[in-house]
């Protein structure tokens, strides 16, 4: 899977691997994972989540006050800034445009990327600060089922994907699609109406950086660059070609992001890290486009897929692209140790029924890292699956989707979400760390920091040397953002105040300690090659 990467956030290193191990049988689950004979369990979102107290928020006329418009390129009602792209300070000869509707920047782009008169859609999400209210209550639906049951794997995979496309967000790439039946398959249940009609939230501050480059968004859908596929690694492909990607949180999981941010001090956002945890039954799905082309497979991989037009290129050329992939992580008790279940979906061109969405077949769904390795049990993979998702899974086999790295697997590098990120996503091959690379595969809770793994010229680095570490909950998006703005200056637009500019500190992460090793901080996102 992807961000949040093997899964949903993002995998570094690009490695041309295929594995086919034969999937694991349902005897190998291990007795930890079989269900009591117990009712399903009720919701267990604690009430603590809902006693936080609320922020002050600031209105848009306050806003507006704060720094006028002085660009051109955003959706109208929004404040159009001149700004630094790679810090986000405003600037009157500001290479890029920060489009401003709440306290966060929705993106910050090159100016050139939007092309003039530009008719087409750009990226209006909801405001993560209205996040801190408006969870529905009530069960989730995927809690009548148990994925410990091997029989109720595929049921809990529809459930989860049910409730995805019940989203506002996914309808409104399709809205030529107007019926349940085109998103919803029964064999998933329904979704209650409070759910379906809840808010969507992307995490903020991917917004550092031309969209050319991983990390930062692009103005049409917000997507930003994932791992660019090589020529030969999927379905026979015979050119490379790039990916990119946009994840949402439902309400309840975006009160992380929104908890763990604090616009308090006017043009800087500081982060909460005691705030980095996701609460229980939180859901996050990611939705990943291929720039492939039709000609880029002796028989097109993507023909019926979900389309749209993305803008990540400085010469404001649109990029289009095709549905391949959807990445889902969800908070569930029931998984063990690490208490997330992960699951990801790949187009099938075969698949029955004429909507592009109910052909995202899932490929599988994996709970844990098999630390013992093969014969794996923590990882289930659905036989019925496309052959080229299914030939390009991770290490022994472990659930991986096709744009992920086949040198990971979705859980072993989302257990690297740690701010600062002091230790690479994707398990080490060679040097000094290969004999750490166990760490890789432990079970851990997402709230268990990883650790530091820095090779250096002789030597595997593990020593903190002072610097505190914080899990980010298996989520590489809130890792990313944080580790951002402890370790180099970036700035808020949204809410700069030109008449009191911020002054602050530089970062105290990533310069070179008093002693030992200096820090390295790595990067929190797909490598494009």
């Amino acid at each position: 899977m992807a961000v949040l990467k093997g899964c949903v956030a993002v995998a570094l290193a690009a490695a041309c691997c295929t594995c086919t191990q034969t999937p694991p049988s349902d005897q190998n689950a291990p007795a930890t994972r079989e269900p009591s004979a117990t009712a399903p369990a009720a919701d267990d979102d604690a009430a603590a989540d809902d006693a936080v107290p609320l922020p002050a928020v600031r209105s848009a006329a306050a806003l507006a006050a704060l720094l006028p418009s002085d660009g051109t390129g955003c959706a109208p009602g929004a404040r159009c800034l001149k700004v630094s792209q790679a810090s986000g300070r405003p600037s009157s000869s500001g290479d890029s445009i920060a489009q401003c509707r709440g306290e966060f920047a929705d993106f910050i782009v090159p100016r050139g990327t939007i092309p003039a008169n530009y008719a087409g859609p750009l990226f209006q999400p909801n405001l993560i600060e209205e996040a801190h209210i408006g969870a529905p209550a009530g069960t989730r639906p995927w809690r009548s089922v148990d994925p410990r049951q091997a029989t109720q794997r595929m049921p809990y995979l529809l459930a989860l994907r049910n409730y995805a496309f019940a989203s506002a967000e996914v309808r409104s790439l399709t809205p030529q699609l107007t019926t349940d039946t085109a998103y919803i398959d029964p064999a998933g249940g329904t979704v209650p109406a409070a759910q379906r009609n809840q808010k969507w939230y992307p995490a903020p501050r991917m917004i550092y950086g031309p969209p050319n480059q991983p990390g930062a968004r692009e103005a049409a859908h917000g997507m930003t660059l994932e791992r660019t596929i090589n020529a030969n690694e999927l379905g026979e492909n015979t050119a490379p070609f790039r990916n990119y990607a946009v994840a949402y949180y439902d309400a309840r999981g975006a009160r992380t992001y929104a908890r763990t941010w604090s616009t308090a001090t006017a043009g800087v956002d500081t982060p909460n890290l005691g705030q980095m945890k996701i609460a229980a039954n939180s859901l996050v799905f990611k939705l990943l486009f291929s720039a492939a082309k039709a000609t880029d497979f002796p028989s097109d991989l993507l023909a019926g897929s979900v389309e749209a037009a993305i803008l990540p290129n400085s010469d404001g050329v649109p990029v289009a692209v095709r549905l391949l992939q959807i990445d889902i992580a969800v908070k569930d008790n029931r998984a063990g140790t690490t208490g997330w279940y992960f699951a990801t979906y790949a187009f099938d061109k075969n698949a029955a029924g004429a909507s592009p969405w109910l052909k995202m077949v899932p490929v599988g769904l994996m709970w844990g890292n098999d630390p013992n390795g093969a014969p794996l049990q923590e990882s289930w993979i659905n036989p019925a699956a496309p052959a080229y998702a299914t030939a390009h899974l991770g290490v022994d086999g472990r659930l991986n989707g096709p744009v992920d790295n086949p040198k990971s697997a979705c859980m072993s590098c989302h257990a690297t979400a740690q701010a600062p990120a002091l230790a690479n996503m994707v398990p080490p091959a060679s040097g000094p760390c290969l004999p750490q690379r166990a760490n890789w595969f432990r079970d851990s809770a997402g709230t268990q920091a990883f650790g530091r793994f820095q090779p250096t010229s002789s030597t595997c680095e593990t020593s903190l040397q002072g610097i505190t570490l914080t899990a980010a909950d298996e989520s590489l998006q809130l890792a990313s953002t944080v580790s951002r703005a402890i370790t180099a200056q970036t700035f808020n637009p949204c809410t700069w105040d030109n008449t009191h500019p911020p002054s602050v500190a530089p970062p105290a992460v990533g310069r070179a300690t008093p002693a030992g090793t200096p820090v390295q901080v790595f990067p929190v996102t797909r490598d494009p090659k």
